[in-house]
């Protein structure tokens, strides 16, 4: 065992420490940035096919750029170590990524076909018509949705618990919000201010509600936030321990060390081609996945005997005679 509690190794300390907080910012940032552009295929592709109302394309340009230049500061963003190590498993990551993008999609379409319909409006929205007002309503709740979304994404835990948002990420999030209300109130979108106060209304509030429900989800699937390191500090080794205590103190250890460790599987790559015809199609048609490691056998004889090893006889399931096992769960192996 190793215990960072010497002087002389703080450096590594702070090391991890930094790893973990500059992973937790990475982490945050994929989540968001395939979220985000799921939201926008899907909500701009339904509004489309259902209704015909297309965005302007220079609007859904001007969109993108928005969104990626007000997402830099996410780099130095406040940004907390967890005790446990970080795993990254892709698995969760693509999890996490779904569940922002469905259920903001789900809630944005739900509004906007809400307010279509909504007599409560002064200046009604008809998507059927298209005008410049209804393009411009679309749009700018896209501008909303996208921006306020990385509020919750980058928090571990509930969107008004610490780790905070640096200053920095709030204020570019709220210039980027304010040049979008004003490229729909003043250009050709010509969307009216109670048009513009539902639609802030109605994301901040939305965002709040879908960060409660990820916290539940993130339970279901084992993603719940855990503790976090308060203090760069080296911590201050404890008293003489008894050897009860010190055993009971490494199994602790091994624990941890178990339930965090990257499992075999997800480390594993392989492909395996079966048929040694040499036409493209056939080479297409017969390339399929096994589960093995990340070792490649390139070559001629060797390549073809290992080829010859993965063809078992059809009925009896074993090997031909003579030949290694060059289908384990090591070798990646491709017959040219």
């Amino acid at each position: 065992d190793l215990i960072l509690t010497e002087p002389g190794l703080s450096p590594i300390y702070g090391a991890v420490i930094a790893s973990r907080r500059i992973f937790a910012r990475i982490k945050a940032y994929v989540i968001y940035r395939v979220a985000a552009s799921m939201i926008l295929v899907l909500v701009l592709s339904t509004m489309i096919f259902v209704t015909g109302c297309a965005v302007d394309s220079l609007l859904v340009i001007i969109l993108a750029l928005l969104n990626d230049i007000s997402m830099v500061p996410v780099a130095y963003d406040n940004a907390a170590a967890t005790k446990t190590p970080e795993i990254p498993n892709a698995l969760k990551l693509v999890m996490m990524s779904l569940f922002f993008g469905l259920a903001n999609t789900g809630i944005s379409l739900a509004f906007l076909f809400g307010m279509e319909h909504s007599s409560k409006l002064e200046n009604d929205i008809s998507f059927s018509v298209c005008s410049g007002d209804d393009r411009g309503f679309i749009w700018l709740h896209l501008v909303f949705v996208s921006e306020l979304m990385i509020f919750s994404t980058r928090a571990p835990n509930f969107l008004f618990q610490p780790p905070y948002p640096s200053i920095l990420l709030v204020l570019s999030v709220g210039a980027t919000l304010g040049l979008g209300v004003i490229i729909a109130l003043f250009t050709s979108s010509d969307v009216s201010g109670e048009n513009v106060g539902w639609i802030a209304l109605f994301n901040f509030v939305s965002v709040v509600a879908v960060d409660v429900v990820k916290v539940w989800f993130k339970h279901q699937i084992g993603e719940a936030a855990g503790d976090v390191i308060e203090s760069e500090e080296l911590l201050s080794p404890e008293g003489e321990k008894s050897e009860i205590q010190k055993h009971i103190d490494k199994q602790q250890r091994y624990h941890w060390y178990r339930r965090n460790r990257i499992r075999k599987e997800d480390l594993e790559r392989s492909v395996e081609i079966v048929d040694n015809k040499r036409t493209f199609y056939n080479a297409f048609m017969h390339f399929r996945f096994v589960s093995a490691t990340d070792n490649y056998v390139f070559g001629g004889a060797r390549q073809k005997a290992a080829a010859s090893a993965c063809v078992r006889e059809r009925g009896t399931g074993q090997k031909p005679p003579g030949s290694k096992d060059a289908t384990a769960d090591n070798d990646i192996v491709i017959d040219a």
